[in-house]
């Protein structure tokens, strides 16, 4: 993986945790009758997978096994509705992923576990219900289908790694989830309703500010596709210290900080391609303040990162020092 996205490097590590997923529903007992090839990356299988791989050494029974196979059949035949989904929206947006409903099992317990690990917070009984997946409406559906023109202007090498790494884009209302990503749901990002409108106070449009959450979001599903054949981080039999970052207010893994690093190293690149504007270089600023202290903290610790990881942080270092121009994109 490298800063600068590659969508044929995310097609072969996409591969190779197809190659995973299929392992876990075999040894399961699911075989291709069951499913089928072009299943295995819907973010719902991936879930499955996760749940199977907790029970993989223990016996099993033939009825266990049975039942397995009935509920990964059931989940299949919803990985070909995403299908339809997607190709429904890359009819009229030009790209095929699913806006998600908030039917999806699998989204609903991701949210569900992305809220119990918030950092208590003395004020969060006073923002309102706690965040769930919604439906999309028609006028979000149109900002989507613009996002997607802003990336295709902006960034198209962007554009198609996207393209390979998403799945399913699931739209949140309520409090305490402005957007995030789960690896058990891999292919999923979560972004919530509020990014999409231009009623903020940063000034940016919803366009934009959709096209930075699905970079953003996009990054960490690419991050943790990589990891899985490379990892980025060395193995360590040391209890593990929480650090401060820059993009969360609790304390973070060393690992949550390197994600964050290469997202932030994503985001000011993006920034130099939006068009230019007062919202757009404020922004770029603020991004790259962000990625500088967040470097400069990973490079205290580069003696835990593997040739792999150490290599795009010296990526990302050159994107915060580098004296980019904001505003090369065209007007969208």
């Amino acid at each position: 993986m490298r800063v600068e996205p590659n969508a044929e490097g995310a097609a072969e590590d996409e591969e190779r945790l197809d190659v995973l997923v299929a392992g876990c529903l075999t040894t399961a007992g699911c075989t291709e009758t069951v499913w089928r090839q072009q299943d295995l990356r819907y973010p719902g299988l991936h879930a499955e997978a996760h749940r199977l791989q907790r029970t993989c050494g223990k016996p099993s029974t033939p009825a266990e096994r049975e039942r397995n196979s009935q509920l990964v059949h059931r989940i299949a035949v919803r990985a070909r509705s995403s299908a339809e989904r997607a190709r429904a929206t890359a009819a009229y947006a030009g790209w095929a992923v699913d806006l998600a409903p908030r039917a999806e099992d699998h989204l609903a317990q991701s949210v569900r576990r992305a809220l119990r690990q918030l950092p208590p917070r003395a004020d969060r009984a006073t923002t309102g219900p706690p965040a769930e997946v919604s439906d999309w409406n028609t006028e979000q559906r149109a900002v989507f289908a613009v996002c997607r023109r802003v990336l295709e202007q902006a960034w198209p090498q962007m554009l198609s790694e996207l393209g390979v790494t998403l799945r399913q884009v699931a739209l949140l209302n309520g409090a305490g989830l402005a957007g995030f990503t789960d690896f058990t749901v891999h292919g999923t990002a979560f972004v919530n309703s509020r990014r999409l409108t231009d009623e903020n106070d940063d000034g940016l449009p919803g366009r934009v500010r959709l096209a930075e959450a699905l970079v953003h979001e996009g990054t960490h599903n690419r991050c943790n596709s990589a990891a899985a054949g490379t990892p980025f981080l060395r193995p360590s039999d040391t209890e593990e210290v929480l650090l401060h970052t820059p993009l969360r207010a609790d304390p973070r893994p060393l690992a949550g900080l390197f994600q964050q690093v290469v997202v932030l190293a994503r985001l000011v690149l993006l920034y130099r391609r939006l068009p230019d504007g007062a919202a757009v270089r404020a922004r770029h600023v603020v991004l790259l303040d962000q990625g500088r202290e967040g470097a400069a903290s990973l490079r205290r610790h580069a003696d835990a990162l593997t040739p792999a990881g150490g290599e795009l942080l010296r990526q990302a270092e050159a994107v915060f020092g580098s004296a980019g121009v904001v505003g090369t994109g065209a007007t969208v």
